[in-house]
């Protein structure tokens, strides 16, 4: 009877080794896959040139400036009361190039949809009732409250952020009136931008922050964006400890509003942000998987203790909800599942059949069925790991493959 034992005490320690190797490949393999899904190169960042322009007067076709009110609108302000003063061109829409250079993105928030943008924004249109006379070929420079000033007592693009929700701070401003008439304004500015996410592959998601600049005052009619893409880019020292930044999308929309019948020009910018997943992967599902796979141990118990096998598979059972937890404080109340909800879920229900799997050899125990009993058991031994792998992997293709 000796060697039977043995051979017996063999082939367990043969399927539960092959068991571990099974759950040990299909986490790498699954970390392997996913770190060639999400290897994408952060974009070039590009250079500003701020004290160079794409749109100038004397480049403007001359019919703006015989359309134009040829005298000066300084002249007609009451620094004591607020004047409202025309477009440069009230026959056609005055274009305005926009330009915007993301110097830091912060607190990117998926609970509350939003995140802080801090950023440069550069704007130049051309007006041509501050040409000067060929004897005084000057620029004129504003800086902070100077430029403030000088901004609400000239017509400029009147911009503002449509999907802003928390505070907007102006830390700097520059306006520069050139000499033929050309007019930009530069200012530095931090807020809280709205941009909702779609979390269905977290954490190995993509998100894409949006930044919409829109006039306020003024529709196509008096006013036309243009994408200064000179301007357009990303500090280069920009780092986000759980993201990685990926490409820089600009384009003009025309939206059309309540408050008028005619459209307003809308700069939109699009950030792609692809999350870094290594916090999740070796801190939550790596460790889920290991604990999945210990709890197969219970096919290698003796048929007779139910107490100790049904104590070690409640045991994992509670760790997953703990872990369950863990996440959604991470998560807004989403009413659909992500793919990290889909691999606790399967990992419960691997561990909950251990529990049932329990029961029944303890059945079959108490029947006098042992040799059925044991039969079962050798069964999970390979069922469990390999139908969990596939499950594994189907789930996982299901959400990352579009």
């Amino acid at each position: 009877m000796k060697p039977i034992k043995i051979k017996c005490l063999s082939y367990q320690n043969s399927i539960f080794t092959l068991s571990v190797i099974l759950g040990a490949i299909a986490t790498f393999v699954l970390n392997f896959i996913l770190s060639v899904q999400f290897s994408v190169q952060a974009q070039d960042s590009l250079n500003i040139q701020p004290n160079t322009s794409t749109i100038s007067c004397p480049l403007i076709d001359d019919r703006i400036g015989d359309n134009s009110q040829t005298k000066n609108p300084e002249e007609a302000f009451d620094f004591e009361e607020a004047v409202f003063v025309d477009p440069p061109n009230p026959n056609e829409a005055t274009p305005v190039n926009i330009g915007l250079y993301v110097i830091d993105i912060s607190n990117v928030n998926a609970v509350e949809n939003t995140y802080r943008l801090e950023g440069l924004i550069d704007l130049v249109w051309c007006d041509p009732r501050f040409r000067l006379d060929s004897q005084e070929q000057q620029n004129k420079i504003y800086l902070e409250e100077d430029a403030v000033e000088k901004i609400q007592r000239i017509w400029w693009p009147s911009i503002t952020f449509t999907n802003e929700v928390g505070e907007y701070f102006r830390k700097n401003e520059e306006l520069i009136i050139f000499a033929e008439g050309t007019v930009e304004y530069k200012e530095k500015f931090s807020v809280e931008l709205k941009s909702f996410f779609d979390l269905t592959k977290f954490p190995f998601d993509e998100q894409t922050l949006k930044v919409e600049i829109e006039s306020f005052a003024w529709d196509e009619n008096d006013i036309k964006l243009q994408v200064d893409e000179q301007k357009i880019g990303f500090n280069p020292r920009l780092n986000l400890p759980e993201w990685k930044i990926g490409d820089i999308e600009t384009q003009i929309k025309q939206t059309q509003e309540i408050r008028s019948e005619v459209p307003f020009p809308k700069f939109l910018m699009q950030i792609k942000l692809i999350r870094r997943p290594g916090f999740y992967l070796w801190k939550v599902i790596i460790p889920l998987m290991i604990l999945v796979i210990i709890s197969w141990s219970v096919f290698w118990m003796a048929e007779e203790s139910l107490a100790d096998r049904i104590s070690f598979s409640l045991t994992g059972i509670l760790t997953v909800v703990a872990y369950q937890f863990l996440i959604s404080e991470n998560l807004p109340n989403i009413s659909y599942l992500t793919l990290m909800d889909a691999i606790l879920s399967l990992s419960f229900v691997a561990i909950a059949l251990t529990v049932a799997e329990n029961i029944v050899v303890n059945w079959l125990n108490v029947s006098n069925l042992k040799f059925l009993a044991i039969k079962v058991d050798r069964t999970c031994q390979l069922a469990f790991p390999t139908i969990f792998v596939f499950l594994l992997f189907g789930i996982t293709l299901s959400y990352l493959v579009d």
